[in-house]
């Protein structure tokens, strides 16, 4: 089984179930996903998606548009257009905590304007933020190492 994507709070699709006879029709109708549009017989009649990926897919994009205000289609194309790689070391990253999610590169922006900046690994994202993302700070860091 594929491992979802992060940390979803909800059951799994497979143990979320609704008891059709407690309901008027007796049944749950067919309705399509909403991330495929593949049409589906739910389990319950709160169930948005076919599968777990669909749902999973829609779980990090939730969570993508919330907090930098793109959906996980954008993260795929930038993540592509990186060769799936960090915009500063070069390195594949890490999955910090497999625990909460599963994506080796985080999302860089700026606090100041909110704009993604591109895609990094944990360390390089961590190190602009200890920075403060202060230019005159690495350029002194910079200097520093060429001692």
């Amino acid at each position: 089984m594929e491992e979802p994507l992060y940390q979803n709070r909800n059951k799994p699709q497979a143990e979320q179930t609704a008891d059709p006879s407690k309901y008027p029709q007796g049944f749950f109708k067919e309705k399509p996903c909403r991330k495929c549009g593949t049409d589906f017989a739910p389990k319950a009649p709160s169930s948005l998606y076919c599968s777990q990926p669909c749902a999973d897919y829609a779980v990090v994009s939730a969570y993508l548009k919330r907090t930098y205000g793109i959906d996980y289609s954008l993260y795929q194309r930038m993540a592509e257009e990186q060769r799936h790689v960090c915009k500063i070391c070069g390195e594949e990253g890490f999955i910090m905590n497999k625990e909460r999610h599963k994506l080796k590169l985080v999302v860089d922006h700026c606090h100041t304007t909110g704009m993604v900046r591109g895609l990094l690994c944990h360390n390089c994202n961590r190190a602009l933020g200890l920075f403060k993302d202060d230019t005159a700070r690495l350029t002194a860091a910079v200097a520093y190492l060429k001692v």
